[in-house]
């Protein structure tokens, strides 16, 4: 007698649960939902580090602005350059000036004059870039009273106006990708709670007859639990390396520009791997759990 060949993932059941058309495409609709879940889950671990960073990074700096003066020579530009670092430097909390050059005073206008930055012959303003202490609170206001006296018209930029609406939108982002996550988790169980329902109806006779020998209701939701489990793990599968595939796409295009995906990409750090990791793991518990709560639920309601 031949021996009946059994994979891993095919265990005997009295049920023909693999013979459902509503299960089908269970797998399918699984993977899908974990490979949206990495790329959710994803977006909302880079862009909690990002924001961090770029939220890190902009508090330590200042950029302070010189205008140029019309007619004012070369020595008298120096010395009132010299004066406003001087007082920068003179700062509680500054730890470094850098005078920027005109090439990189141009390069940082082009956005809005383009060419005209250079080929104008208007003088561009001086632009002075500090680093702040970490945890030290400069007095801003002071030192914009001390750099006016030093150089008239100069301005002081803290990055604040502009940091808190980054963050603002940064933070949408986080709370809409987290969002998105958990509705799909949801959607996930949903899924599978409707299959493991249609499942039992479609085999009620079955199930009656199982039940007539001695069958608990426990061991009809095992049979639904392992269809479910065999049909998370191959969807898990699935997602997972369509999910890696797409992230490591991303990844090698990051590097090839200054996109803000580039930016993005930069934050992703080892331990990220591990959460990213947990989702086809929790798909495949999620299915499980939900086909047991909602098998046992319905037969409760047939009244065995």
């Amino acid at each position: 007698m031949a021996k009946r060949k059994r994979s891993l993932l095919r265990m005997r059941t009295d049920l023909p649960l693999d013979r459902d058309s509503t299960a089908r495409f269970l797998p399918w609709i699984i993977g899908f939902m974990v490979y949206l879940a990495m790329i959710a889950a994803t977006v909302a671990l880079l862009v909690e580090r990002a924001t961090d960073r770029w939220q890190r990074d902009l508090s330590s700096q200042l950029t302070v602005e010189l205008p140029a003066m019309i007619g004012e020579d070369a020595s008298a530009r120096a010395e009132r350059i010299d004066a406003a670092v001087r007082q920068i430097s003179g700062t509680d909390g500054v730890i470094s000036t850098r005078l920027l050059d005109e090439a990189e005073v141009a390069r940082l206008l082009a956005p809005w004059l383009g060419d005209a930055a250079t080929e104008l012959g208007v003088p561009l303003p001086d632009l002075i870039a500090v680093s702040l202490q970490p945890g030290v609170a400069a007095d801003i206001g002071d030192l914009r009273l001390r750099i006016q006296e030093a150089s008239p018209g100069a301005v002081v930029d803290d990055h604040a106006a502009f940091n808190s609406r980054a963050m603002g939108f940064l933070r949408t982002v986080e709370v809409m990708a987290v969002t998105l996550l958990i509705l799909v988790l949801t959607a996930t169980a949903g899924v599978v709670a409707f299959v493991a329902r249609a499942g039992l109806s479609i085999h009620r006779q079955i199930v009656d007859i199982l039940h007539l020998v001695g069958a608990r209701d426990a061991y009809v939701a095992r049979q639904f639990q392992a269809q479910a489990f065999r049909f998370g793990f191959v969807g898990a599968l699935i997602g997972s390396v369509l999910g890696a595939a797409t992230l490591l796409a991303a990844a090698f295009w990051s590097v090839r520009g200054e996109a803000a995906i580039g930016v993005a990409f930069r934050a992703f750090e080892p331990w990220m791997i591990w959460p990213l990791a947990l989702i086809p793991i929790s798909a495949v518990l999620i299915a499980v759990v939900t086909v047991r709560i909602a098998v046992q639920g319905a037969l409760r309601r047939m009244a065995y």
